[in-house]
């Protein structure tokens, strides 16, 4: 028989190489396999097929779902099977609307919520909290980032309003004589403190572009006081929605008795600005 002598020396540097590199178990595979997840996802502004690719695969695998009346209906076959909870409105902020729910509701729905998250993340489950439009431009749900900060939350952006509704008005909103944009929700009044109130920032004439502004009737007055009657305003109302969209152009002049005296649909934005012309 023919014997084969093994050269130590040779072998060693190799023994070293091996040594080095990352040993993995089967329970360390099992372990990350089972590794939970909190999102906050974007579904999009209007029909559901505004929805990303990356937020339809997220949303997909999770298995609690936190998310806002009528969510089941938008998508069924994307939600079912799944454990949906109330996410609420404006939860875990400290000041905001909570949706004019008693504080003792509040704090039972918000603990409630407390425990469901955390125990489902520890046990290895997927959670999303399903937003619609950009949750960090104009989110009711950004409360719950903070709340669970330590899980390293993951925001899944999407197609706002604010997107939608630059699409529907069909022309470039840094075009015409400001190549500024100010979004805004701001509702105040010049009495009011701070430096954000319509008539303060209307003085830069910069395009303007509000979130669901509740007193247009009021807005206008402000925005007279540096903006030109004639100045264009559009208001978008259900953008990103193929059937409900709808686009009202007018002048800060005409736009209220256009309007009805100011009534507004529930979602609408309201763009000012030259670009319009």
């Amino acid at each position: 028989m023919m014997s084969h002598k093994v050269n130590i020396k040779l072998l060693l540097p190799l023994l070293a190489l091996m040594a080095a590199l990352p040993f993995t178990t089967a329970l360390d595979a099992e372990a990350a396999a089972q590794k939970g997840g909190l999102y906050l996802v974007s579904t999009g502004v209007g029909d559901p097929d505004n929805m990303t690719v990356r937020a339809h695969k997220i949303i997909s695998k999770a298995a609690i779902v936190f998310a806002r009346k009528g969510a089941s209906e938008r998508m069924p076959e994307l939600l079912a099977g799944k454990e949906i909870h109330d996410a609420g409105h404006g939860m875990f902020w400290t000041n905001g609307n909570k949706g004019n729910k008693p504080k003792a509701e509040i704090a039972a729905q918000e603990e409630a919520t407390r425990r469901i998250i955390r125990a489902a993340v520890t046990a290895g489950k997927t959670v999303v909290i399903l937003d619609n439009g950009d949750p960090a431009i104009y989110g009711p749900h950004t409360g719950y980032l903070k709340e669970f900060n330590d899980l390293n939350p993951e925001v899944v952006p999407g197609i706002s309003s604010f997107n939608a509704g630059n699409a529907a008005l069909k022309t470039g909103v840094t075009g015409g004589g400001s190549r500024a944009v100010i979004l805004t929700a701001a509702t105040k009044t010049p009495g009011d403190k701070g430096n954000d109130t319509l008539a303060k920032l209307a003085e830069s004439r910069s395009t303007m572009v509000f979130f669901m502004d509740r007193n247009l009737g009021d807005a206008i007055k402000q925005l007279k006081t540096h903006y030109p009657g004639d100045t264009p305003i559009a208001i978008v109302s259900e953008a990103g929605s193929q059937k409900k969209q709808t686009v009202l152009q007018a002048t800060l002049d005409t736009i209220v008795e256009r309007t009805g005296n100011g009534k507004l649909p529930f979602q609408h934005l309201i763009y000012v600005g030259d670009f319009l012309r």
